[in-house]
């Protein structure tokens, strides 16, 4: 893929950069930011509130969790390096997102049809699903297309709903 992880399988691969993981990510982030201050697609608080979205969160957790899998079984190590990685994007506050909507995530397959909330929570899950598939999607384009760099994250930012 881009180099970042040492496969379980293959002891010749490169080690496992958390850095580089968290680099990419960023990119797609760095462009898009740079892209809305420029008075482009998207104005700034667009941009800041499509950065706090659900989506984001998805995709970000689904990018990192997809290249772990190829890394390691050890939760507790997969657990560490995702730590690493988010803290790396977002230092004091990147894990803490993350943690918090997957526990959003996790909370709202409890929640009742009948609930007056039930139909904005769904969309809310829906919108994290999306973006881990879309995460995963990525990937695996990735591997099978080396020219390939992903960008739906980015397309987000600036664009809202997949």
């Amino acid at each position: 893929m881009f180099g970042w992880f040492k496969s379980k399988n293959n002891d010749e691969d490169k080690p496992f950069d958390a850095a580089m993981v968290a680099e990419e990510l960023f990119d797609q982030i760095e462009k898009a930011r740079d892209e809305a201050k420029a008075g482009g697609i998207v104005d700034e608080k667009s941009f800041n509130d499509r950065l706090n979205h659900m989506y984001v969160a998805g995709y970000l957790l689904g990018y990192v969790d997809t290249c772990l899998e190829e890394m390691t079984d050890d939760d507790q190590e997969k657990k560490e390096l995702v730590e690493k990685i988010f803290e790396t994007m977002f230092p004091g506050s990147g894990f803490d997102f993350i943690k918090a909507k997957l526990t959003l995530r996790k909370q709202a397959e409890k929640f009742d049809e009948n609930d007056p909330n039930y139909a904005r929570v769904a969309a809310h899950c829906h919108s994290f699903d999306t973006g881990m598939i879309d995460a995963e999607d990525e990937i695996a384009t990735s591997q099978e297309k080396s020219s390939y760099q992903p960008v739906k994250l980015k397309e987000f930012l600036l664009l809202g709903e997949h």
